[in-house]
């Protein structure tokens, strides 16, 4: 009998960390470690922390390269007009080079502690029409250890999202934008949605819409650790933060 509690306390206490809020590290675990942003030291670093996501962003280069960062240049130099081998020019202050995606691949596909969420960046330079370009190179050149088990997809342009979802409909894809209703999300197959945390605290009943068509929700960028305390009391799916440490720390 006590064996047989024991099992049901195990299977309990399992279930419930499977509804605990997860903790998504913005542009890796950059900032408590003094590291740069989108680096495969800021990747890392999450995986150590064993959080149960990474966000990292992607551009297009001229020459059709996939590289890893944030803003559309690299320590100036603009990544859609640059071919891949100008922007190695460059370096990250810990002497990192910008990362390809292969790269970058190719350091977080190694374990399976810590999903990685692609974010791909709309183009600066011909919107929809080069994100979807973007969006056909990236999954011609996936590796087949990327599967939808350690690999989700975050989007700001609604089109593009919903072609990315059509061409790899077995992939997670959430939107980013924050204009679009639970239904709009829902009427075109996407997973969820990645919203900006202001948007949850202004309409307290725009998490319960999403949650009530069972779509995934996500909050971007709670740095605050309140107010993860307080999705987290409201049962959102994730928190991105650039506090990852802190909060998984403080029990989230």
């Amino acid at each position: 009998m006590k064996y047989v509690f024991l099992l049901f306390l195990a299977s309990f206490n399992l279930w419930a960390q499977n509804m605990d809020t997860k903790i998504i590290a913005h542009r890796g675990a950059w900032k408590e470690y003094n590291l740069p942003q989108n680096s495969i030291a800021s990747l890392n670093k999450a995986i150590e922390l064993k959080c149960f996501g990474t966000e990292f962003d992607v551009h297009l280069t001229k020459d059709n390269v996939v590289v890893v960062n944030h803003d559309h240049d690299f320590y100036g130099l603009d990544i859609e007009t640059s071919n891949y081998n100008e922007l190695l020019m460059k370096e990250h202050p810990n002497g990192e080079k910008i990362p390809t995606l292969a790269e970058y691949f190719a350091a977080g596909l190694n374990q399976k502690a810590t999903k990685l969420i692609l974010e791909i960046k709309t183009s600066a330079i011909d919107g929809t029409n080069r994100t979807k370009k973007l969006i056909d190179v990236i999954l011609k050149e996936l590796p087949q250890t990327a599967t939808p088990d350690n690999v989700e997809f975050i989007l700001f342009d609604f089109d593009s999202a919903v072609y990315l979802k059509q061409q790899a409909p077995h992939f997670s894809v959430h939107y980013l934008n924050g204009d679009k209703a639970a239904e709009e999300i829902q009427a075109v197959n996407l997973n969820g949605i990645d919203y900006h945390f202001k948007l949850f605290l202004n309409n307290p009943d725009l998490l319960k819409e999403f949650q009530q068509k069972h779509l995934k929700t996500n909050s971007w960028t709670v740095n605050d650790l309140n107010i993860a305390k307080q999705f987290d009391a409201a049962k959102i799916d994730y928190i991105t933060t650039d506090y990852p440490q802190l909060f998984l720390q403080n029990g989230l």
